[in-house]
């Protein structure tokens, strides 16, 4: 379930299931920080590009994991794409439009809980429940937010088989009610597998859709490929590319993640 901003999320799990499958495990913290470029029309006559400055700590102590995010977004593009709920963009009216064309600053802060369960007598499934939320502390009236609360939740199956582990992800966002437009809720899902190509690389490659939540943008439907190298007991390197199937999503993006680990 990639998108903009949760991007950090989806990347710093795999990479942390990456390094247990290393021989890791116990109670940890995480830094992660990183870039995120994507590029995208979004049914408007011109181009919008975004870059993310990604920073992330994430606490995992048995089945649970903690975690924070903040981004620092640069927009440039329409004024009426706007950075709305888990990071989804949507398209406003005048009324909601940004006031500038290009804009800067920090986003929304991203919380969120995971508990991990290993169903007994299931050899080899793993099911994640996670819970998030956005709070609205980016500046809405730059269009770095909808200036409103959300939450979302999502179950994640997925099951190793020798070093491929396909996964299925469902889930659904709960926005907030701006003022100047309005917004839906929507499920969101997603499929794919990671393999472990040897001892120190993982790729990940999946489908992603996620369902309209403003009836001026179509449901973003994208494809999603990601390679993480070990580089050390601690350290992890990520990149990833992404191609959109639809007006909703970014016609393409990019990035790099860096995941350092510590034992606590």
């Amino acid at each position: 379930m990639h998108k903009l901003i949760t991007a950090t999320f989806m990347l710093l799990a795999m990479s942390s299931c990456a390094m247990a499958q290393d021989g890791q495990g116990g109670n940890n913290l995480t830094f992660s920080t990183g870039i995120d470029y994507s590029s995208g029309r979004y049914a408007q006559p011109q181009s919008t590009d975004i870059i993310v400055g990604l920073s992330d700590i994430a606490l995992t102590t048995g089945p649970f994991r903690f975690s924070a995010s903040l981004p620092y977004l640069n927009i440039v593009g329409s004024p009426y794409v706007v950075v709305g709920p888990g990071g989804d963009l949507v398209v406003v009216t005048q009324k909601g439009a940004a006031k500038s064309t290009e804009r800067d600053g920090w986003g929304d802060l991203n919380l969120g809980t995971t508990y991990t369960w290993l169903p007994g007598g299931a050899d080899g499934y793993e099911i994640d429940f996670t819970g998030s939320a956005k709070i609205a502390t980016a500046d809405a009236s730059n269009g770095l937010s909808t200036g409103e609360d959300d939450v979302s939740f999502s179950a994640d199956v997925s099951h190793q088989f020798g070093s491929w582990s396909p996964f299925v992800t469902f889930g659904y966002l709960i926005p907030g009610s701006p003022k100047a437009y309005s917004l839906n809720s929507a499920p969101q899902f997603s499929v794919g597998t990671s393999v472990q190509i040897a001892d120190d690389i993982v790729a990940t490659a999946s489908y992603d859709f996620n369902g309209a939540i403003t009836p001026t943008l179509s449901d973003a439907q994208q494809l999603f490929a990601a390679g993480s190298w070990l580089f050390d007991d601690s350290l992890s390197f990520t990149v990833y590319a992404e191609y959109g199937l639809t007006a909703g999503a970014s016609s393409q993006g990019t990035g790099l993640l860096i995941s350092w680990k510590l034992p606590v």
